[in-house]
């Protein structure tokens, strides 16, 4: 057969054709992929936990409740992660890792999403569903937040968009609360129905009419089987009431810093104290809210900070609690008046109503130390203004050992932790970060 270069010219302009008609094939299903995750601020992220920020300030209104703050943290976290991870290709779902979370709703595939809606739309169906107690005012405030970024995004998208990812951003939610609903707190009896038990260097419960805290943490579900290896704090030291022994010691260190606390010292104390201002254990709400506002950081990044902290402290204290009620180590207060001889000895701020040891805000300090430096890096340098409305000036912090370390100590300033107690904390804590950091892959 004889060559015709008309064949040629055809066939070539033939081909041209279809890449040319191929590659704007590709080009519009690009166009139709959403931005992702990581091109949103994480504004959406700090607006909500400020909102739960004010949830848990105190004193509550009359006849309105908080939940846990270390539950809330969790739960609120891995429904801000599992609502926007699908934006973030290098990551995946906690899904199959985390105790019995169910399988979370999916994308359609090739259709646009606007992570930031999705995650505000995730965050109120949470925080209504994990605060059903709070006052009429806050109800109100989620309200007005949700509506509020939804109509800010609702000028960065098409309606069709917007919706999808509201519609999302609220499965997810449902799915996760309908999962926190079965980890055990239901279950748990009432506190008053906790007796201590007694004797010799037994826990006795610090302020009269009030019952114990936390009593029954053992029935929770744990979030990531293994957590807890290797955190077991060691053995406390053996009670004694001799002036010769280690505990008495250890009574006299807690009695000589406080009698002697210098003017910082005192304001360390304080500013750790939770409950003063906020409920126990909500600083870390406020640590996260300003330390992603302070490095400007986006909504990926929130979401990983967010969850790791949330799972960590959840997992962190609730082995903390177990341990407490276990050992039933009494407290400074009851030891020092009662044993020591100093009827008039008062700590700083009212001593929580649960066991010494170990200690549960320095396990805060300790995952904190070990999930923040994770995402941030081990000298990241910042402020933390928590409680400015108090008058309090803001404190700075080199590093996320350095937060944790002030954390433990300010216990002992405070005179409600013996030493001892506090360094076990931030062991356990630290432990129980890294396990989870081990066991679950948020990478693919």
């Amino acid at each position: 057969m004889s060559f015709k270069p008309y064949h040629y010219i055809t066939t070539l302009l033939m081909a041209c054709c279809l890449i040319t008609s191929c590659k704007k094939t590709d080009d519009t299903d690009a166009a139709k992929q959403s931005a992702q995750t990581k091109t949103f601020s994480a504004e959406v992220a700090t607006r909500w936990l400020n909102m739960e920020l004010n949830m848990f300030r105190l004193p509550l209104a009359a006849g309105t409740t908080a939940p846990a703050a270390d539950r809330a943290l969790a739960y609120a976290g891995i429904t801000l992660y599992e609502s926007v991870v699908p934006g973030m290709p290098a990551y995946q779902s906690l899904v199959g890792q985390l105790n019995q979370l169910p399988l979370m709703p999916v994308t359609e595939p090739s259709k646009k999403y606007h992570w930031a809606a999705s995650a505000n739309a995730a965050l109120a169906v949470i925080n209504r569903s994990l605060f059903p107690g709070t006052s009429q005012a806050n109800k109100d405030s989620i309200n007005n937040l949700e509506t509020l970024l939804q109509n800010q995004y609702a000028l960065e998208t098409d309606a069709e968009t917007l919706q999808r990812s509201i519609d999302f951003g609220r499965a997810v939610a449902t799915a996760v609360f309908s999962w926190a609903a079965t980890d055990g707190t239901s279950a748990m009896p009432a506190t008053s129905t906790y007796t201590p038990p007694s004797g010799p260097g037994l826990w006795v419960p610090t302020t009269a009419g009030a019952f114990a805290v936390n009593p029954f943490h053992q029935m929770r579900r744990q979030m990531v089987t293994g957590s807890r290896d290797g955190a077991l704090a060691p053995a406390p030291i053996p009670y004694s009431a001799d002036p010769s022994s280690a505990f008495y010691a250890m009574g006299q260190e807690v009695y000589n810093i406080f009698v002697n606390r210098t003017p910082e010292q005192a304001n360390i104390a304080m500013y750790h104290a939770e409950g003063s201002g906020y409920g126990g254990g909500s600083s870390m709400v406020a640590q996260l809210s300003q330390l992603l506002s302070q490095t400007n950081s986006k909504l990926d990044k929130a979401a990983l900070v967010y969850v790791k902290a949330g799972i960590g402290t959840y997992e962190g204290l609730t082995y903390t609690f177990i341990q407490k009620y276990t050992h039933n180590v009494l407290r400074p207060i009851t030891y020092i008046r009662n044993v020591m001889g100093r009827a008039d000895f008062n700590t700083m701020f009212a001593t929580p109503m649960y066991p010494e040891y170990p200690a549960g805000h320095p396990t805060n300090g300790g995952i904190l130390a070990v999930m923040l430096a994770n995402e941030f890096g081990t000298n990241l340098s910042f402020d933390f203004n928590y409680y400015d409305y108090l008058g309090r000036p803001a404190r700075h912090y080199n590093n996320f050992e350095e937060l944790a370390q002030e954390m433990a100590i300010a216990r002992v300033y405070a005179g409600i932790h013996f030493k001892p107690g506090v360094d076990a904390g931030v062991l356990v804590g630290k432990k129980v970060a890294q396990n989870i950091l081990t066991k679950l892959r948020f990478l693919k």
